[in-house]
């Protein structure tokens, strides 16, 4: 009998330690699942607000081009830049896409484009003059259209 009230007093003592390495062990794995699909879901929301903001621009690129003598560039006017890419609109959508994409825009009398770097993924997010909304997997800079 005294063999098991030693035995009852040594169990009594709590968790040995590798009991709590294993514990330790799988809450961290756990947490590591769960931070990666937040990260991911985050992710996701900010690549719908690039796609938000950019698919405003369309309608704001129609009314700029019928209030600006149907030119989306009207060059240089007194030192300011009177281009789509300089109006209001497009440095608003700029400001309100997180930070960490980069962005492009472009305009010339006839036609703009805009696009901006998806978080997700690799891709970009592009929009121009022609309605045209789509992902592509090049940067924006130098296109023309997103075509």
């Amino acid at each position: 009998m005294e063999l098991w009230e030693q035995f009852k007093f040594m169990n009594s003592k709590g968790f040995t330690l590798i009991e709590l390495i294993v514990v330790i062990a799988i809450i961290a794995v756990l947490s590591g699942i769960v931070l990666l699909s937040v990260t991911q879901y985050i992710n996701i929301g900010k690549d719908s607000n690039v796609k938000g903001n950019l698919s405003v621009l369309i309608t704001d690129g129609e009314a700029f081009y019928n209030g600006n003598g149907n030119s989306y560039n009207n060059g240089v006017v007194n030192g300011v830049d009177t281009s789509f890419c300089a109006s209001g609109a497009v440095q608003n959508a700029w400001t309100q896409i997180p930070t960490g994409s980069t962005h492009y825009c472009n305009a010339s009398s006839t036609a703009w484009i805009a696009c901006a770097q998806e978080f997700s993924n690799t891709k970009y997010y592009c929009v121009d003059n022609t309605g045209i909304e789509k992902e592509i997997t090049t940067s924006c800079a130098g296109l023309t259209s997103c075509q």
